[in-house]
């Protein structure tokens, strides 16, 4: 087996175990943000543990009693339990980050065009009861455009200046969307709200992310016990792969 493949193993493993274990920690710390410090001293040690063992129940399963092997294997699954929760978390506060500004501007935008058009209803209401006025009213007409004309004089200005604030929100909803957007798009396409795509979206990374750093511990263990036992005729491990019968990696006295 190519060294290069070991070592190339290895450091996708490292690189994302501590990926995982670092997103997990900071979210972690923000969970329990009254002892984030400590927390993140537990964090870390648990995380750098949960990989020590994997790595020792695979090289170790037969010396190991049954007691402390079934407690290993707990750990490590309720230790991929919290991690997965750390990673959600920080994914959450993530997201919330970016889309706290756009959905406060979004409701700024909503009440503003909800006042514009109170506003405009005045005017109409105003104009209409202006011309309802019979036209042999001249005077009483007259009298009552000089009444209301100002009113809403008034009005229309008041409505420039909503409008003009709500251009500049929306344009600030632009920007903003930018952080969003994409996910915004992928929400649509699948007929979904942005929230409830943005959680799937979420338990996917959970899913796999530290799973897969450690099966892939589990993975560089086994190269390395691979190379181990076969030091020297690596060709044999070649020749098993595509079979359905692999090369035992178990150390043990021939028969």
């Amino acid at each position: 087996m190519s060294r290069f493949y070991i070592i190339l193993l290895g450091i996708t493993a490292f690189c994302i175990g501590v990926t995982s274990a670092s997103f997990s920690v900071i979210g972690l710390a923000q969970l329990f943000a009254g002892a984030s410090k400590p927390v993140i001293v537990m964090a870390s040690s648990l995380e750098l543990a949960k990989f020590v063992s994997t790595g020792f129940l695979y090289r170790y399963w037969g010396h190991i009693s049954r007691p402390i092997r079934i407690y290993l294997i707990c750990a490590v699954l309720t230790l991929m339990t919290i991690t997965s929760v750390g990673i959600y978390g920080f994914l959450a506060d993530a997201y919330q980050a970016s889309a706290f500004n756009w959905k406060t501007i979004q409701m700024k935008v909503k009440a503003m065009q909800e006042e514009d058009g109170r506003l405009e209803g005045q005017v109409r209401d105003f104009r209409a009861f202006i011309d309802a006025i019979p036209p042999h009213r001249i005077s009483r007409k007259y009298e009552f455009q000089k009444i209301y004309d100002p009113k809403i004089e008034a009005i229309q200005k008041q409505r420039e200046g909503l409008q003009k604030q709500i251009a500049k929100l929306k344009l600030e909803v632009f920007e903003t969307q930018t952080k969003v957007g994409p996910i915004s798009y992928v929400a649509e396409a699948v007929g979904m709200e942005v929230d409830s795509a943005v959680k799937l979206l979420m338990l996917l990374f959970v899913l796999v992310f530290d799973p897969l750093a450690i099966c892939l511990v589990f993975c560089w263990n086994l190269t390395i016990r691979l190379r181990e036992k076969y030091r020297g005729d690596e060709n044999k491990i070649s020749a098993h792969a595509l079979m359905s019968e692999p090369v035992d990696h178990r150390f043990r006295k021939a028969a």
